[in-house]
């Protein structure tokens, strides 16, 4: 490959990398582009570049086996025709002719044995991009896993039932991890958020009254299929009073929004 082509394709990899960094930093931007997150964002985009130099080794790594087996029948050839003036050669024209034969044969060879030393390099510096790949793959695929299960057991609408009183709402809940929060609306206006957990199945959560604030206690058990939450309540202001306490209950609402 000569020096100006090698200078162009090195600018074109160049340019490729740019505008990739540039579409994932504005991707990463984006508000409304994916719900994935800057880490995966930041993996993928570093899975692209490392791509994209993988596929320039390639080519690169192709041209220059192509020049290698150019150069492996030049030498063939030189070396049958130095064989032939071997046979004939007389004089000093016979000489003269050889010897340039063996020049020839000898800077060939040594071109050879340049691309043959770039061809190793090549290859090895392929196996190991080959395995940063790989390796990129894997993290991508690990935090994308790790944000479904961010997504958590409790994540969704539910219908929730305060007992003895009867009352009803809804919440939304979210969960990261172990930790939960949320936000509900009951009968009679009441509405507020909820802030708790989730280990091992046991859930706790804490009322949080838009006017009052913190009213309540809620601890429950999630059942084994993630659609009932069943419990106790505590009422912070009647705590220690009658009616202080009582049972709740939650059914998870089906994705198309049916009880």
């Amino acid at each position: 490959m000569s020096p100006t082509a090698a200078a162009v394709r090195r600018s074109w990899t160049l340019a490729a990398v740019t505008l990739l960094l540039v579409a994932s930093s504005s991707a990463a931007q984006e508000p409304e582009a994916a719900d994935d997150s800057p880490a995966v964002v930041a993996v993928e985009s570093d899975l692209m570049i490392e791509q994209t130099l993988l596929d320039e080794d390639l080519d690169s790594y192709r041209a220059l086996a192509a020049e290698r087996d150019r150069l492996d029948a030049r030498i063939a050839e030189l070396q049958g025709t130095l064989d032939a003036a071997i046979d004939t050669a007389s004089g000093t024209e016979g000489a003269e002719r050889v010897a340039t034969l063996v020049e020839t044969l000898e800077r060939s060879r040594a071109d050879r044995d340049e691309r043959d030393a770039a061809i190793a390099r090549l290859a090895l510096r392929i196996v190991e991009r080959r395995r940063r790949v790989a390796l990129l793959e894997r993290r991508r695929d690990e935090l994308a896993s790790r944000k479904e299960e961010v997504s958590g057991e409790l994540t969704g609408t539910w219908d929730v039932v305060l007992l003895p009183a009867d009352q009803r709402g809804t919440c939304r809940l979210e969960q990261d991890g172990t930790l939960v929060s949320g936000t509900y609306r009951l009968e009679g206006g009441l509405s507020g958020s909820f802030q708790g957990t989730l280990v091992n199945r046991k859930v706790v959560l804490e009322r949080i009254d838009s006017r009052l604030g913190r009213t309540m206690r809620l601890e429950g058990r999630l059942s084994t299929d993630g659609t009932q939450i069943r419990g106790t309540w505590l009422d912070y202001e009647l705590a220690g009073g009658e009616g202080a306490t009582g049972h709740w209950s939650a059914r998870r609402r089906s994705p198309s929004g049916e009880p």
